[in-house]
């Protein structure tokens, strides 16, 4: 994730989720290219906004910034019909909602609010790889939408069933992803991390997880010689799921799943094994370019040329990025130097590893995978390449 500069004589630092620059405190935010927090002005006699640089292209905040500071979205309006006052009006994010929190109830809005910001930082960097990201009124039968809802009460952390209430699980279905409110929740979340046994259980590995398994229908499924690739490195899917699931609650992971699984719940079943992985794609390549933002190096002792390798490092979201084995192999490795220098900042604050994860050679085929899927290159992968396909 990268940050953004105000253009005030102060030149603030703008993060992603800054909805005004706290020098010239100007609105600052996001239009529907998603990929720029940018300061507006505010034309007094409108209560419209422009930049600076379009002083006649106009925009205003989506509802759910100006009404609940829940975004930063900024929509641009039609010149046909500049008032848009009497409809909703919603940024290039919150029109994937299909359904929020209950807002009457007081103490769901700080809460929905980390969801957004949550869901916007995946949504960014799936649009900054370039993948297929369509809503529902742009796409009726293959977009993405989201539900946030809960079926507990929130005064007791969640620890209670709400009357009336059908049970909310966490998921996806068809494109349709689910998340449970009670995961925006501190305490909640941190009594099913350590339910669970879990390592790590944040509120965007939850979104990265399940927009995993929409893009292994989107990129994958929809083609026959894709998925039986895909079967190969990360086995037959079509293994009865709810069977798994009961042998994965009764029995857990095997002893040695960490040979060739990123995470516990990865040896659930193939499509969870690719949703994991997916999520820890996502997890690296987005903290590698925050560092790469920030110029952090990677000095790792014997490593001289890690704080070349770290600046120089070409990521996936680089508008000039070209798909190779090489690229990932660079990648991958230094992730797992800066991951040590991740965690090692950590235990100085005294907070527990950051990363708290082993790529072994077989989980890094399968980021490999991944990979090249997205950059539709599967026949760059190494085997296939050996036999020159």
């Amino acid at each position: 994730m990268k940050t953004f500069t105000c253009t005030c004589k102060d030149h603030q630092l703008l993060f992603f989720e800054s909805s005004y620059c706290v020098a010239c405190h100007r609105t600052v935010g996001l239009d529907d290219t998603f990929d720029k927090v940018e300061p507006y002005e505010l034309a007094p006699e409108t209560g419209q906004y422009f930049k600076v640089a379009q002083p006649n292209v106009y925009f205003q905040k989506c509802d759910n910034h100006a009404n609940f500071k829940t975004c930063n979205g900024m929509i641009k309006l039609n010149p046909s019909s500049p008032s848009t006052a009497k409809h909703e009006v919603l940024c290039f994010a919150c029109r994937f909602n299909e359904t929020i929190p209950d807002l009457s109830i007081a103490e769901h809005i700080p809460l929905w609010q980390k969801m957004e910001i949550a869901k916007r930082r995946a949504l960014y960097t799936l649009k900054a790889l370039s993948l297929p990201l369509h809503n529902l009124s742009q796409d009726p039968d293959g977009g993405l939408s989201f539900d946030f809802t809960t079926d507990r009460d929130v005064s007791d952390h969640f620890a209670s069933q709400l009357k009336g209430s059908e049970a909310v699980f966490t998921g996806h279905d068809c494109g349709h992803i689910t998340i449970n409110l009670a995961e925006a929740d501190d305490v909640a979340r941190s009594h099913t991390k350590m339910a669970m046994g879990e390592q790590y259980r944040t509120l965007l590995g939850h979104f990265r997880h399940e927009l995993g398994h929409y893009y292994f229908d989107k990129l994958i499924l929809e083609s026959p010689e894709k998925h039986t690739l895909s079967k190969k490195y990360f086995g037959d899917d079509e293994l009865d799921y709810q069977k798994s699931l009961n042998t994965y609650y009764e029995n857990g992971a095997p002893q040695n799943w960490r040979d060739a699984f990123i995470s516990e719940y990865a040896t659930m079943h193939p499509y969870e094994d690719w949703a994991e992985t997916w999520a820890h794609y996502m997890h690296i390549i987005d903290t590698l370019e925050t560092a790469q933002n920030f110029s952090i190096t990677s000095s790792i002792a014997g490593n001289t040329d890690a704080h070349e390798e770290l600046t120089d490092l070409n990521l996936p979201q680089d508008a000039y990025f070209f798909s190779s084995q090489a690229s990932i192999t660079s990648i991958l490795d230094t992730w797992m130097d800066f991951s040590i220098i991740l965690n090692s900042l950590n235990r100085s604050m005294g907070m527990n590893d950051a990363y708290p994860f082993v790529l072994t050679q077989t989980v890094r085929t399968k980021l490999s995978f991944i990979h090249h899927a997205i950059h539709g290159r599967l026949n760059r992968m190494p085997e296939l390449m050996l036999k020159g396909e």
